[in-house]
């Protein structure tokens, strides 16, 4: 009997965890992007994420290391949070990219102004800013008015 609603549990569990990816939208991201939260929950250690149908907001880090000879260690350039809004209503997979990056100042720039292309499944892509944390504030803000 312990077997039978363990197994039924099982089966409960894995249809409610397809049901909910099924109609999810999908984002990868290049190494160079961390993400760091989605919807104001931690999310950490993947490059692809899952989304829930609707407005979702996406947190990011840029990150990458540079280096200027072969003596060098190299200089890490690092941005602070970055927010990407995202509405999906559909199964979508995007795969998001950075314009091409080779040097410290060019990552600088990007950081600077962060905008990144979402690229679809079908060819289709779409240039998007993302936000500094004073933006999103100001989005927010204003919003409400």
């Amino acid at each position: 009997m312990k077997t039978f609603i363990t197994a039924i549990a099982l089966t409960v569990a894995s249809l409610t965890a397809f049901s909910s990816t099924a109609t999810a939208a999908s984002v990868s991201f290049p190494d160079s992007l961390a993400v760091t939260g989605i919807n104001g929950e931690s999310q950490l250690g993947t490059q692809q994420i899952q989304l829930a149908d609707g407005e979702n907001l996406i947190e990011l880090k840029y990150h990458d290391i540079f280096e200027v000879n072969a003596d060098d260690s190299g200089a890490w350039v690092k941005s602070a949070p970055l927010y990407l809004i995202l509405d999906t209503d559909e199964q979508l997979q995007y795969k998001a990219m950075t314009p091409v990056i080779d040097t410290e100042d060019e990552a600088y720039d990007f950081i600077n102004n962060p905008v990144i292309t979402l690229k679809g499944a079908h060819g289709e892509s779409k240039d998007v800013a993302l936000l500094t944390h004073h933006q999103l504030m100001a989005k927010l803000l204003l919003a409400k008015k």
